[in-house]
């Protein structure tokens, strides 16, 4: 199945409980068709109509979460208080049901023309995760990753058990931050550093010769590529997303 012009069909097959507030949704073709792959990092623009007369149709982009392949697409979405597409599909949208979405998008995505020893860095701020995610599963085997991930505390932790045993499997480092981590975290079981990422830490901790990927909040990527430039980094070498 080529990529399809417009909005199409997908119907819900799954829908599973990641951590608080975080669901993943497993859409397949209505008609049981091949779906395009997607680049690892890439997004689906989804539509809803609403009720409200005077409010056009909402669309909105989630990042892919799973490895790229033809039969399922994942997307993995925090609940936001007033959000109406998260809403939805945490709370109305059922396995069986049909969304309207469009075919695989954006260029958040490896550099081909990267070689293959250059180190790959991937930070990820809470649900930023997912389209990191999708890069971890794809080049794990093949490439020398740093995943670094920063998030709250355990109930806020999305895929970290996934991410823990791809990094193990294939021998890749992966360092977690809880800014606040709860009574029962333990330093050196659920978490490596209690805090923020921040440029001593990067500078004493990342390779400064690699291709950085991030995602995450709007003062996370800000301040990781103020950080990255004052260390030296190339801006070619900073690539991020931004949920919008």
């Amino acid at each position: 199945m080529n990529n399809w012009n417009g909005f199409k069909e997908l119907v819900l097959i799954e829908k599973k409980d990641v951590c608080d507030t975080i669901k993943s949704f497993y859409f397949k073709s209505k008609n049981n068709e091949k779906l395009p792959k997607h680049t690892p990092g890439q997004f689906l623009p989804f539509k809803i109509k609403t009720n409200d007369t005077k409010m056009k149709d909402v669309i909105r982009t989630y990042s892919l979460s799973n490895l790229p392949n033809e039969e399922i697409y994942r997307i993995s979405v925090k609940k936001i208080d007033g959000g109406l597409m998260s809403t939805y599909l945490h709370n109305n949208l059922k396995v069986g049901d049909c969304i309207e979405a469009m075919h695989p998008n954006g260029t958040f995505v490896l550099d081909e023309n990267l070689p293959k020893d250059t180190p790959i860095i991937l930070l990820s701020g809470g649900i930023g995760i997912t389209p990191l995610l999708s890069i971890l599963l794809a080049n794990a085997k093949d490439r020398n990753i740093h995943f670094v991930q920063a998030v709250q505390n355990s109930s806020m932790h999305p895929f970290a058990i996934d991410v823990e045993n791809i990094c193990k499997e294939n021998n890749l480092k992966n360092t977690i931050f809880y800014s606040n981590p709860l009574n029962t975290d333990t330093l050196g079981k659920n978490y490596d550093v209690e805090g923020f990422v921040t440029k001593d830490w990067i500078k004493d901790n990342l390779p400064l010769n690699g291709a950085f990927y991030f995602c995450g909040p709007p003062i996370f990527m800000e301040l990781l590529e103020k950080n990255l430039l004052e260390l030296g980094v190339p801006q070619n070498k900073i690539n991020y997303e931004s949920f919008s």
